[in-house]
Order: C-alpha cells, then structure tokens, then sequence
C-alpha cells in the first residue's frame, strides 16, 4: 500500500485519541510477542456445514489460520488475554477454549482460531434479558464439534485441500493486499428447492478474486470458474454485450444508480433442459395461458438486454409522520425499466394474457397499466420496441423522446464498453438526496459518510471459454489518503452510533486493537487471505509470501 498506510497511522486517523494510541501500543507489543508468525500469510476460511435443501439450519465454522513461531508464548498471550482458559492436549494439537465458544489451537509450526456457529434461523433466536436483545443461540455440542473440526483440519492432506486446485495456487502467486476463494457449489446445499441436476451443473465451481487498497479507491478484481457442463452451455450461448444507449438517453443530470446486461435468452431454456425441469415449466405456461405454450416460445419476446436506471432521489415529507424513513420522510426519486421487445408476436401473446386478467389494457398498439394501478403514479408500457416500467409519464415521455443526455462520467461509460453487464451506483449523489432529521441518531454517521465516499463501478466480461472476469471498484472522496484508512475511519464513526442505539452493541463489547508508532507494520499484499466453504489444510499456513 502507499502513503504510509500502516497500522499505526490507520488507527490514529480513526480514533484521534491519545488514549487509544497509547492502548494500541500496548496491544500491537503483545500480538509482536504471542508467538505468532506475522511475517506469515494469514487466511480465514468460512465454511457451511449441513442445512439447505429444505433440511434442518446447518452450522457455519469460521477460522483463522496463521504460522507459529513460538508455542510456549502463544499460551502465555492466551492466559493473559482470558485467565479463565484452560490448555489441553490432544494426540495433533493443543488447544485452549477462550472468550465462550471460541477456540485457539495450535500444532508444531500453525495456528487456528474457530469459531462454531449455527446458520441463522428465527428459532435459534435466544432474548438476552441482561442486555435486551436477541442472539443467535449456541450449539450445545460446539467445543465438541470444533475438536472434530480441529483433528480434520490438523490431519488433512494437501490432495484433500483447497491448495490442490490449480486455480487457487495461481491465486496465491498473484500479488494483491486480500485474496478471496469463493466456493460457489456450496452454496447448493442453501438452494431452498431440491432440483435434478443442480449439483452436478454447479460442481467445481469457484470465485477467485483480488482485492487491493490503493489510494482514493479499493479495486477487485475477479474469474469465475464453472463446471464441465455449466461451461458447455455458456460457450453455446456467449456473445451479447450490454447495450449502453438504453442509459444513454435518460434525462436526468442527477443519475444516482443504473445497471445493464445482456444475455442470449437461450442460456435459460438451456439450463432449464439440463435441470432437467423443462416439462415441469412448459405444463405451467400452458396452463396459464390455457394452450400449448413453452419456455422456448416465451423468451422468445424479449431480446436480452435489460437497463435499469435511478434518478434524482430525495427525501419528501410524508403525510403519516409514522411512515417511510425515520423522521416521517419517504423517499422520491425517478426510474425507468427498459426491457427491449424480441419476437413482437410472442410478446402480444403474453400481454393478451395480461390483458385477460385484467391487469393491463390495450389501446391501438400499446399495452398500459389498468386505471387503478395507474394511480400508483408508476407507468408500464409495452409497444413494438420496448417494454417500459417508468417512475412516472413524464421521466417516461422525455426518455421514449430522446430529447436530454445523461450526465454520466465519462469514463465511467469507456469502462463500461463492450462488457456483458454493468453497474454503476453514485453513492455521493444518493448520501446528498437524504435529508438530516433532528431526531435522527444517524446524523453523525451521515456527514462522515458524506465526506468519505464518492462512487461504484462494476462489470463482467463475456465468457472466455476458461473463466468469466469481473472488476468492481469502489471510490473515495479523499484521493490522496490510502483506502483502507478512508474505510476503518467511517467505521469508526458508525460504530459509536451502534454503540449508543438501544438492544445493540455496549460500549465494553468493542474494542480495537491499535499499534505503537515507529512500528511501521504495514498491511500488505499476502497478509490477508479470506477463504469461504473450503477446506484449508494447516500447512497452507506456511506458505510464503509473495510480494
């Protein structure tokens, strides 16, 4: 990172305090000095445990693992942090449960801390009559399970981990300040409805990204790698890139968000066809439109793209001081939905249907919104072209026209050239839409917020045949200070006002752990690594650095 973003002037930048400088100082010779590798990568791993599939809630388990220098230091920082742990061996490793449910364990030459927790479920909500909120219940087998856990990860070989996946490999070589691995066949197992095929179309499917915090912007960077059969299907139906001039046209100076893509529609009825569910859905369209109707002969209407943009947000008074945003204000703003017609024919067919059930009425070529759901103030056209959903007739009319340019950044619209899907959101234009209350506990945490971000650009390439990339960016006002300090000093800002709102978070439950000056610590490229859903074998820990 550049412009001295170390530990120590993130914490000063953030605290402004003496007092938590001193603290820190303290803090950051006592982390020096617990035995751990810190001139080693550190990784965090999250994984889901069971759940999904309409089963039972499963459980999350979180670790962080590290290199390990000195064991005997490392238990004297334990028992100093938490005198109430108690060290215990096991035939792999020791460990020590500290802080509740929490647990550190450590082998020969690494360090984990895991954490054990049920997925959320309403159920599992427990009142904490001491503190008047409501927390996610513990399991009561968790130091159980976490010692299973524990054994898996301190037996587990390198053919049975995450560092056996090529990908992941070239991930670590690559420099960056974080690294992520997002395992995306996990996230089957959270799928509510259980569908034919739907393993096997996600299996070996997985987000490698890298993120990097450079002055005045974080940037991510990112592929996703796709199964034997997923990929199939998208080199078939690759190639449409997203049509720019459907925001082009919106007549506003004040565009606060938009998106964009574009994508063969063919791509659906091909997955749906894999999945093995085809007929399912082709038996209810028939039934709806009460004839022989299927999915290929619907998405046959439209032509795959699709433009949504948001303008003008701004915070009005509402008539019910009760209602909307606090302080009795709703917001207002303006929109347009533009969906670009296919097969003009298909189309009609839908919208007959829509007019059967009166839900829309037709006039000479155009299909509108009934009389009463016009009241709403929203708008929904569909003529030869287009079908629009408007914020209201006139934003609608001016848009249909052509008559005004978007005030879009220019770059931002290079960028976005020739990419599958965008998005673009004006964070600063949003923050200036919302209006201070007197009321409002908020308002400190809303000027910071103002002074700290400016805007988020995002967008996706077309498969390549090997991967899809992606590439977000987030910018700050202050392009001069370092990012990540820019990030921690907001959130040092918002999180004195969740400190002071009722049921939430107390005062002593918070604390940061800050560095002494002259440390010069630096949070740097292979410091950080965050790993979701996949096992991680402890010697990965060892791993050196790259820088």
């Amino acid at each position: 990172m550049k412009n001295q973003a170390t530990i120590e002037n993130i914490i000063r930048s953030i605290s402004g305090s003496d007092t938590a400088i001193n603290k820190g100082k303290q803090e950051w010779e006592d982390i020096k000095n617990s035995g751990v590798d810190l001139d080693e990568n550190f990784y965090v791993a999250v994984v889901n445990k069971g759940g999904g599939m309409g089963s039972s809630p499963g459980t999350i388990v979180t670790s962080v693992v590290g290199g390990l220098k000195d064991a005997g230091k490392l238990e004297a920082y334990i028992k100093k942090k938490d005198p109430t742990s108690e060290v215990r061996k096991e035939k792999e490793y020791s460990y020590a449960t500290i802080h509740g449910d929490n647990m550190v364990a450590w082998g020969t030459d690494v360090v984990i801390m895991m954490s054990y927790q049920k997925s959320f479920s309403p159920g599992n909500m427990q009142y904490d009559s001491t503190t008047g909120s409501y927390n996610l219940g513990s399991s009561p087998n968790a130091t159980n399970d976490m010692k299973l856990e524990l054994a898996s990860a301190f037996n587990l070989k390198e053919d049975q981990s995450v560092a056996s996946i090529p990908e992941f490999r070239d991930l670590m070589q690559e420099k960056s300040d974080a690294s992520m691995w997002v395992n995306s066949s996990s996230s089957v197992e959270n799928f509510p409805i259980p569908l034919p095929k739907v393993r096997e179309l996600f299996s070996s499917s997985f987000t490698a990204a890298k993120v990097n915090f450079e002055d005045g912007k974080i940037t991510m960077t990112s592929r996703s790698y796709y199964s034997s059969a997923l990929k199939d299907i998208l080199k078939k139906y690759s190639g449409p890139t997203a049509d720019l001039t459907l925001v082009e046209n919106y007549p506003s100076d004040n565009v606060n968000a938009f998106a964009l893509f574009s994508f063969n529609p063919d791509f659906i009825n091909e997955l749906v066809k894999y999945l093995e569910v085809g007929g399912m859905v082709d038996s209810y369209l028939t039934k709806m439109m009460g004839s022989n109707y299927t999915l290929k002969e619907a998405l046959r209407a439209i032509k795959g793209d699709f433009a949504v943009v948001v303008s003008d947000l701004a915070a009005k008074p509402a008539s019910d001081p009760n209602a909307g945003m606090r302080g009795g204000q709703l917001p207002n703003l303006k929109m347009i939905v533009n969906i670009p017609v296919g097969d003009k024919v298909q189309m009609n067919r839908l919208m007959d249907k829509l007019v059967e059930m009166q839900m829309l009425v037709k006039t000479n070529n155009q299909y509108r919104l009934t009389p009463n759901m016009q009241q709403t103030g929203f708008q929904l056209i569909v003529d030869d072209k287009n079908l629009f959903i408007a914020s209201d007739e006139n934003v609608l009319n001016q848009y249909k026209a052509k008559s005004k340019k978007a005030n879009i950044n220019a770059n931002v619209m290079s960028d976005f050239k020739s990419k599958s899907g965008v998005a673009y959101i004006n964070i600063e234009s949003i923050l200036n839409g919302i209006n201070t209350s007197p009321n409002a506990q908020g308002n400190n945490v809303l000027p910071k917020a103002r002074e700290t971000f400016k805007d988020l650009e995002m967008y996706t390439d077309n498969f390549n045949g090997k991967y899809i990339e992606g590439y977000g960016e987030l910018r700050f006002k202050n392009e001069k200070e370092n990012s990540l300090t820019s990030l921690l000093s907001f959130f040092e800002t918002a999180s004195k006002y969740v400190k002071t709102t009722p049921g939430m978070v107390d005062n002593n439950d918070v604390q940061i752990d800050t560095v002494a000056p002259g440390t010069g610590r630096e949070i740097n490229g292979a410091d950080v690594r965050i790993d979701t859903a996949t096992e991680l074998a402890p010697s990965d820990a060892r791993a050196p650095k790259r820088k």
